[in-house]
């Protein structure tokens, strides 16, 4: 699982790779009751390594907080109270210039791709698998261009970096650069399933309000494991209720019991409480 200490994300089981590589690219600290939002991009670059050492490098003069690579690793450049620079000119709900209201999260994806005879290359020369490219139109051009597919690892991270920064910060929403910077912009484009997330992370329906039997601290969750057997009843020995959950499966917890947390997802029954991340 990973969390937040001093403003740097750490993992404090060591389940996820999490490194801190401070670039001099940054602003000052945010004011209080910020950041709010966060904002989506893909970096274009060739690799994880090559995009954070140019959002590194001066002469970039460019930053994000995080860095998310495709097997789920997370580099962190600058910790989340301070300003990075990965916004530009922008704009969104009346107010200017994201960076200063604004958490930036870089996947390592290289974005809108070549069609050539023999299949499709990234910018730099790269070739993609055609199980890996996604046909799409982008929300701000009607054509059919092809998208570099982001990993399922990089969606589940950045859902779970979301969960954490929601319990230290006052995030309300997420978006993405082309939100904010429409028609100069078009990270991190229609490959990336952000209204999926959204409804996920910021949209609670009447069944998901807690009750006065649900534990005050205790409300969603979400699998930290690659599979989580879930149980009839709170014990190892007792019947499966159903296929395992795969990472990455939103939770709502309805009680807790030795060790155990009763939940709902399509179903009920119980999990062990040491592979979910609790929110």
């Amino acid at each position: 699982m990973i969390t937040i200490k001093d403003h740097i994300l750490v993992s404090n089981d060591g389940s996820s790779s999490v490194s801190y590589d401070p670039t001099p690219n940054h602003g000052t600290i945010f004011r209080d009751g910020l950041p709010d939002t966060v904002v989506i991009h893909y970096t274009g670059g060739n690799s994880l390594e090559s995009s954070v050492k140019w959002l590194q490098n001066p002469v970039s003069k460019a930053s994000a907080h995080l860095v998310v690579g495709k097997k789920g690793e997370i580099v962190q450049l600058i910790p989340f109270n301070q300003k990075a620079w990965h916004a530009g000119k922008s704009e969104w709900n009346g107010r200017k210039n994201l960076n200063q209201f604004s958490i930036g999260i870089e996947i390592d994806n290289a974005g809108l791709l070549e069609k050539r005879a023999d299949g499709f290359y990234t910018f730099w020369g790269k070739r993609i698998d055609n199980s890996q490219v996604v046909l799409a139109s982008h929300k701000h051009d009607k054509r059919e261009q092809a998208w570099e597919a982001f990993t399922e690892k990089q969606i589940v991270t950045v859902e779970m970096i979301i969960l954490e920064l929601k319990k230290h910060y006052p995030i309300k929403e997420i978006v993405g650069h082309d939100d904010i910077a429409p028609g100069r912009k078009i990270d991190p484009g229609p490959a990336f399933p952000f209204q999926k997330i959204k409804n996920r992370l910021f949209s609670t329906r009447n069944e998901d309000v807690p009750t006065d039997t649900t534990p005050k601290d205790l409300h969603y969750g979400i699998v930290v494991a690659d599979y989580l057997n879930i149980r009839t009843e709170p014990s190892r020995d007792s019947q499966m209720a159903s296929d395992p959950l795969p990472k990455g499966t939103k939770l709502r917890i309805i009680e807790r019991k030795n060790g155990w947390l009763r939940v709902k997802v399509e179903l009920q029954g119980w999990v062990s409480q040491s592979w979910v991340n609790q929110f």
